[in-house]
């Protein structure tokens, strides 16, 4: 396996019961605002999925995350894992694994450079 094959591939895209789903469509739907407020907060739980929420505070303040989750209606806790099969990837989280300080690392109490970088070092 190559390097960039290291990582597990995602089964599916998004995952979400049919309640959660009729959810996201009405948010859709209804959505009036800025277009790329509504990509991110799907963009957002998608990769939350994938990476977790842990991940999500390492790239978004906790003030966007709300912001997105009232965009679609739900929470990212919900729906995501703390920790997805991708989080191993996130520079941010592997650093402050090993600092003992997540939440250090998240409120920037703790200068991590690219902390939101995904991906091989």
């Amino acid at each position: 396996m190559t390097k960039k094959e290291s990582f597990p591939i995602p089964m599916v895209i998004l995952d979400v019961d049919k309640e959660t789903d009729l959810v996201l469509r009405k948010s859709i739907a209804e959505f009036r605002g800025q277009m790329s407020v509504l990509e991110s907060a799907f963009g957002a739980l998608i990769m939350g999925q994938h990476y977790g929420t842990r991940v999500l505070l390492m790239c978004h303040g906790q003030a966007t995350l709300k912001k997105y989750e009232g965009v679609l209606g739900i929470k990212f806790s919900d729906h995501c894992p703390e920790r997805g099969i991708l989080a191993n990837k996130s520079r941010g989280l592997n650093i402050a694994d090993k600092l003992g300080g997540f939440w250090k690392v998240v409120t920037g109490k703790v200068k991590v450079d690219k902390k939101a970088w995904v991906g091989d070092e």
